[in-house]
């Protein structure tokens, strides 16, 4: 039986931090799905919620940050089930445990991890 190929959305304001991690996962083939903030997040989901296995996401962003982006992904019952890792400059354990609490599978620090790293956080999950 084929396997399906996993979907992650990438949510990151940081263009080339962005494009390291897909590049990282495609290399490891995942499908990738780009957003630069929570809005653009909503807006993939909205369109391709039935394709996406995990949403990689950001903490600080313009527009409509990770936490409010982790909010509205968790109320909502179409999206609630996709599992959400927060990769975020911010290492802080008030954060952490705020969004742990608020249903994220994990939360990391980027600079503490490579995208090797990363790939397998996102394996460990959905693989």
């Amino acid at each position: 039986m084929e396997q399906k190929i996993k979907t992650v959305l990438i949510v990151e304001d940081e263009e080339d931090l962005r494009e390291i991690y897909s590049r990282a996962l495609m290399a490891n083939g995942y499908e990738v799905l780009q957003a630069t903030n929570g809005i653009e997040a909503l807006e993939w989901l909205e369109r391709k919620s039935e394709k996406i296995d995990l949403i990689l996401l950001d903490i600080v962003m313009p527009g409509m940050d990770g936490f409010e982006a982790l909010e509205k992904i968790k109320k909502d019952e179409r999206y609630e089930k996709i599992p959400v890792l927060v990769s975020t400059n911010l290492d802080n354990d008030d954060d952490r445990r705020q969004a742990l609490g608020m249903g994220a599978k994990e939360y990391f620090v980027k600079s503490q991890h490579t995208p090797s790293e990363l790939v397998a956080k996102v394996k460990a999950v959905i693989n």
